[in-house]
């Protein structure tokens, strides 16, 4: 059950995230636009796979999390959405949303109507850029995604994953050396496509490392260039700029 709330004057300014959906220049075109502010609770649902796309969403406070169903069924989470993100655009593609985004815990949101976000883009060639943008980032979460899966060992997936976490908070003014996960080691585990024995495990052996130490939800990186050291970058440096040649081409190809 969400909660509505009416945006008060300058809503984007007043956002401790501005400038992380939008530029700081396109911020005061953005801010008309933004019809509603919402709160939800822990595992409220934002849209189902399948819902009609009539708007984006801007995470403006807390977590969330992307998912699809397998044939079996079966939740299979891709993505976790941070404050700043840009959420909704899968449905750019064919009119409705190809994924479900359920909040890991209290969370707000800004919604911006399709027809005001269309009206926006036409009228500023920084908007559009800054949209094309947001699609660039979903891309390059997908081959980082498809990365750990297929070129990584658990033991890379899993560090792979908490030095972007360490990214993510850093990016938004927070600490990344000591940080709170929202989501549980099940959803970690569904994530990286492991089980959670073997998180749990694998967590564990990068405590006994002194690589880091977790205390219930709460991790601390004690030794950076150890986790570093573990991942084996000369693999992934050979394999990003091809993805993102591919991204770059998949955007062109989009906007032609």
């Amino acid at each position: 059950m969400s909660i509505n709330t009416t945006p008060p004057p300058s809503l984007c300014q007043h956002c401790a995230m501005s400038g992380m959906c939008f530029s700081q220049d396109n911020i005061s075109k953005v801010e008309p636009k933004v019809r509603s502010h919402k709160v939800y609770q822990k595992s409220n649902v934002l849209f189902a796979s399948g819902q009609t796309f009539d708007a984006i969403f801007i995470l403006r406070s807390g977590s969330a999390k992307s998912s699809v169903l397998a044939n079996t069924g079966q939740e299979q989470i891709s993505r976790f959405h941070y404050p700043g993100d840009l959420i909704g655009l899968d449905g750019f593609d064919n009119g409705s949303h190809a994924q479900s985004i359920k909040f890991l815990e209290t969370s707000s949101v800004c919604r911006i109507g399709l027809g005001e976000l269309d009206r926006a883009m036409a009228n500023s060639a920084s908007i559009r850029h800054n949209m094309l943008q947001g699609m660039s980032h979903a891309l390059n979460d997908e081959d980082k995604f498809l990365l750990r899966l297929n070129h990584m060992n658990s033991s890379q997936r899993l560090g792979s994953f908490i030095l972007d976490l360490s990214s993510q908070f850093e990016q938004r003014g927070l600490s990344g050396n000591v940080f709170d996960l929202s989501m549980t080691r099940v959803d970690i585990a569904n994530y990286l496509g492991m089980a959670i024995e073997t998180v749990s495990r694998l967590l564990t052996q990068l405590q006994n490392e002194q690589i880091i130490e977790v205390e219930k939800r709460r991790v601390s990186i004690v030794d950076f260039e150890k986790l570093n050291h573990s991942l084996l970058h000369e693999r992934e440096l050979h394999i990003l700029p091809a993805a993102k040649i591919r991204q770059t081409n998949n955007i062109q190809t989009r906007v032609a």
